[in-house]
Order: C-alpha cells, then sequence, then structure tokens
C-alpha cells in the first residue's frame, strides 16, 4: 500500500479500535472513524485533539442496515473493521450472529460496490473463531476453526452456552468475510487479512466512567486481579486459554494493512497461554506501591499446567510484530487503575 494511507475505521468508540486509531494517527495516516452516531464521536475528537486535521467522524447507524457503509467506503484506501458485539450475554444466538455477519458482509458489499481505491481490508475476528475451550492440551492454529460450537448453537439454540453464542458469532462471521472474497474474486480490486486474537488485556483509553462500564475481558481482569473474584473458576486453571496486549493487536491491524504478505492471510496475534494465576503472580512481582494485593491473596503459587497452545508464528514472520511483556501489560493496567481513582 502507498505510505501513510487514508483508512477508514469502524466501531470506533471500543477498547480495542480506540487504540488502533491512535496507533493510525499517530502513524501519520489520516482516519475515518465510523460511529453509530455523530453524538458518539465526541469523545474521539476531544481525545485525539491533536489530530483533528487527520480525524474524520462519520456516522454508519445500524450496520445492520442494507448500504449502512457506503458513503463510509468512498474515497478510503483501506479498511479495519472491528464493530462487532463482544458480549457473552445474548438469549437467541442471533443476537450475536445476525449483527456479526450483517456488518461484516454489508462493509464488504460497500467496499465492491463503492470503494473505488481500497486495496486491503483488515477484519478483528478473534481465537474464539480457532477455539475457545479445551478439556486437554491441545495446539491449534489458523487452520483450525471452532465449528463446535456453530453447531451447538444451532442445536441448542437459545439453551446453548453464552460463550458459544459468542464464539460461533465470531466464526460464522469470520467465515462469511472468507466466502464473500472468494465468491467475488472477479468485482473486487482489494484483499482481506483477519487478525485473531485471544483474551485482549491493557490500559484503558476509551469512553469509561468506572470499572463496570469496562469492555467484557477488562472487567474480568479487574475483577480477578483488583476483588480476587474469579466467579466460581479455580485461577490455577482457568481459563487456560491466550493473552495479549491491547497495544500490539492495534501495531497488528496497522501493519497488517502495510504489509503486502498479509494479504489473504489469517493472523493469530497472542503473547502465550496464561491461567489467572499467572496475572496475580506476576502483579505480586511489582513493587507494592504498585500493587497492593486483595487480603484473601496468600502469595505467588505454582501454575503447572496450561491448556490451550496458538500457534503465532505469522505475528512475527508476516508483520515482524514483537510483543510486550505481561509484566508491562499488568504494571500499566495497575497504573491505568491508579490513576482513575479505581485502586487501591
Amino acid at each position: 500500500m502507498d505510505a501513510k494511507p487514508f483508512i477508514l475505521v469502524t466501531g470506533a468508540n471500543g477498547f480495542l479500535v480506540t487504540w488502533i486509531v491512535h496507533r493510525l494517527l499517530e502513524n501519520g495516516n489520516r482516519v475515518r472513524a465510523a460511529t453509530r452516531s455523530l453524538d458518539r464521536g465526541t469523545y474521539l475528537r476531544e481525545l485525539f485533539s491533536s489530530y483533528s486535521g487527520s480525524l474524520e467522524i462519520v456516522a454508519v447507524g445500524d450496520m445492520t442496515e442494507p448500504n449502512a457503509f457506503d458513503k463510509a467506503v468512498a474515497g478510503v484506501e483501506g479498511i479495519i473493521h472491528t464493530a462487532s458485539p463482544v458480549t457473552t450475554v445474548a438469549d437467541d444466538p442471533e443476537e450475536l450472529i445476525r449483527p456479526a455477519v450483517k456488518g461484516v458482509t454489508g462493509i464488504l458489499e460497500s467496499a465492491r460496490d463503492h470503494g473505488t481505491c481500497i486495496r486491503r481490508i483488515v477484519i478483528t475476528s478473534s481465537c474464539a473463531a480457532i477455539v475457545d475451550t479445551s478439556d486437554v492440551q491441545v495446539t491449534v492454529s489458523e487452520k483450525d476453526w471452532n465449528d463446535q460450537r456453530v453447531q451447538e448453537c444451532e442445536t441448542l439454540s437459545r439453551n446453548a452456552s453464552g460463550l458459544s453464542k459468542y464464539s460461533a458469532s465470531k466464526t460464522l462471521a469470520e467465515r462469511a468475510a472468507w466466502d464473500f472474497v472468494d465468491a467475488n474474486k472477479e468485482r473486487i480490486s482489494w484483499d482481506l487479512t483477519t487478525i485473531n486474537p485471544p483474551y485482549i488485556f491493557g490500559p484503558t483509553i476509551h469512553d469509561v466512567k468506572d470499572p463496570d462500564s469496562l469492555n467484557s475481558s477488562s472487567i474480568l481482569y479487574y475483577n480477578a486481579v483488583v476483588k480476587n473474584n474469579f466467579f466460581g473458576a479455580d485461577p490455577l486453571t482457568s481459563p487456560s486459554h491466550a493473552w495479549v496486549d491491547v497495544r500490539d493487536v492495534a501495531a497488528a491491524h496497522v501493519k497488517a494493512l502495510e504489509t503486502p504478505s498479509a494479504g489473504g492471510e489469517r493472523i493469530i496475534v497472542s503473547a502465550g497461554s496464561w491461567v489467572w494465576q499467572d496475572m496475580i503472580n506476576t502483579a505480586l512481582s511489582l513493587p507494592g506501591s504498585i500493587y497492593r494485593p486483595h487480603p484473601d491473596v496468600t502469595g505467588p503459587k505454582e501454575v503447572t499446567t496450561r491448556l490451550i497452545t496458538f500457534e503465532s508464528g505469522k505475528q512475527k514472520r508476516i508483520l515482524g510484530l514483537s510483543l510486550g511483556s505481561l509484566e508491562e501489560c499488568v504494571r500499566d493496567i495497575l497504573l491505568d487503575y491508579a490513576k482513575r481513582g479505581w485502586y487501591p
């Protein structure tokens, strides 16, 4: 791609996407940030006021409506599409699946029909589209798909677990994106990359008022590390998934736009496997001025089992990513809490 292209970013109010906008602006890109309404762009304008000449806010309304993104895609050279439900709270699975799939296919249709300058589209998928839990030790890669959760939702419908509904939405949305590209090869001039992160943690720069208004992964983190509340899970064995710093995921999206060889690739961005005890142990290793443990925390404990390993070689081989450490991530989260008056 040309240096410093004009980029459309969707879902521009969230935890990850605000960091993506920040990264793009720092990188020298012009950014068109798509929000549901212009009012929702007020915080972004204020946060990035020093980049006012490079940031444009556009309202797209309900992204599941036909042609929602038609005007937004006009004139941009790249798209980062992050807008999708990130919650496990739903009755009918379609409450999550429909907006996730329609949002993806809708923006790709608009890009096909109205995006005359577009050369690369990057979609935020998830490791939940690869695997979400396991009872045995397993190593997975970009070749794997979490089809079992789709089948569970098809079979159990409203009785499927919240995690299944979320994972099915991510799986079906990403599959829809790749299927769209395959079906429209003769009609598009751009290619596609998907970024598949696991649990995303890190300091917050989007608009939050208190811990209860944090995004889903961050509120889990706050409850675990500050309140020692794991909602009944064993911190020595749960969630036994992978983690990554939000700032590294933002960097991955920008690099995916700029790296020619990223086209057509599905890329896991992961810093490694973890359980909650890893977060507690890391916090305990920090100076006491940064982490004051909950009274029920008795000290570090050895972790012996982490069940899921994600093969993440592409993040270095293709994107050239060098990820931050767990210590850096935990430290910066706690410092962010302190700055906001949420802790200790």
